[in-house]
């Protein structure tokens, strides 16, 4: 059984990792800067692998939004 502290601690802990997730999206969703020898062109292979790591970071940040939502449900029910 977790006190209401140790709910509201993970609580923090979670809202730091969601703001760091988000950050890294979005920097992922970042066009990728343009080098003197790239001019702009990106290969098939790095924008598939690009596409890949946003995925993974969009799904750990929907875990980490489900486990937000499972401890502050538990807060809400405990606080009753």
């Amino acid at each position: 059984m977790e006190t209401k502290e140790e709910l509201n601690e993970q609580l923090k802990d979670i809202a730091v990792k969601i703001d760091k997730a988000v950050r890294g999206l979005k920097a992922l969703r970042r066009p990728p800067t343009e080098s003197a020898g790239a001019r702009g062109k990106t290969s098939f292979i790095s924008s598939r692998q690009r596409m890949i790591e946003i995925a993974e970071a969009e799904k750990r940040l929907d875990g980490l939004r489900q486990r937000d939502k499972e401890i502050r449900d538990k807060l809400h029910t405990r606080g009753r």
